[in-house]
């Protein structure tokens, strides 16, 4: 073989161990990325932490820097965390920490936001409507009277003609309005028992802010009986008891 023989037979020895050490390299490079994803993927999925009355929020970043999560965490979040944990799931270790200091989370395109448990368990209620007819109060009135028990996203609306309120809201919300309508809807007025006060001459009540003795009226009916802590009103055979109470008002047929 010549001298140009041999030159071509070395270039394409060298040729093919370059090939063979850049697949080598290849191999390689690939394991330790598949070895990197697997490492990812198992701190992602499962922690082991024990701390003692460490503060919420350093245990939250430290939960972050261990896992590469990205948390976001408010001024209102605070309390004091002492948990041990081992092999437990991310999800559920943070969840749990988080509620034992009536906390939660929701995550949003990657990032953890921690918010007030009330918040989720608000979203997390089914919304229902209900109607409610009423047979002597009016519906605007009622609808004063109880709106208060509704939760920021629930609504009352008043249907005029039919005397009703429609109602949108939890349930346990729509039940309070209904015990309360319950209690209001009789067609007796409601009395506001604010005072009882005994003189040499004669007892006297202080009633929704007017001072009444016995025969005296408010509205359609008549103060009959005043006691050390009840006062009686009629109305025909209709007998209504006042107690005072903490509140002062009562209705006691």
């Amino acid at each position: 073989m010549n001298q140009k023989g041999r030159e071509n037979n070395k270039r394409e020895g060298l040729t093919k161990t370059v090939v063979v050490l850049v697949a080598v390299m290849i191999v390689f490079a690939a394991s330790g990325v598949v070895g990197a994803q697997e490492k990812a993927a198992g701190s992602a999925e499962v922690i082991s932490l024990n701390v003692t009355q460490m503060n919420l929020q350093d245990v939250l970043r430290l939960i972050a820097e261990k896992a590469n999560l990205n948390i976001i965490v408010s001024k209102e979040v605070s309390g004091v965390v002492s948990v041990r944990l081992k092999n437990v799931n991310l999800w559920d270790a943070l969840g749990a920490i988080l509620e034992t200091n009536d906390f939660s989370y929701r995550e949003e395109k990657g990032i953890i936001r921690v918010v007030k448990l009330q918040e989720i368990l608000k979203e997390q209620r089914p919304m229902l409507t209900r109607v409610i007819p009423l047979k002597h109060a009016t519906a605007e009135d009622m609808k004063k009277a109880s709106q208060h028990l509704l939760s920021d996203s629930g609504t009352m609306e008043v249907d005029v003609r039919s005397n009703t309120l429609v109602i949108t809201d939890a349930s346990e919300n729509i039940e309070n309005v209904r015990l309360l309508v319950a209690k209001l809807d009789t067609g007796i007025p409601v009395f506001n028992l604010m005072g009882i006060l005994f003189t040499a001459d004669r007892p006297l009540a202080m009633i929704n802010s007017q001072i009444l003795g016995v025969g005296e009226t408010i509205g359609d009916f008549t103060v009959s009986e005043i006691g050390e802590d009840s006062v009686t009103v009629r109305r025909g055979d209709e007998i209504v008891i006042l107690r005072l109470t903490e509140e002062g008002r009562a209705g006691e047929r």
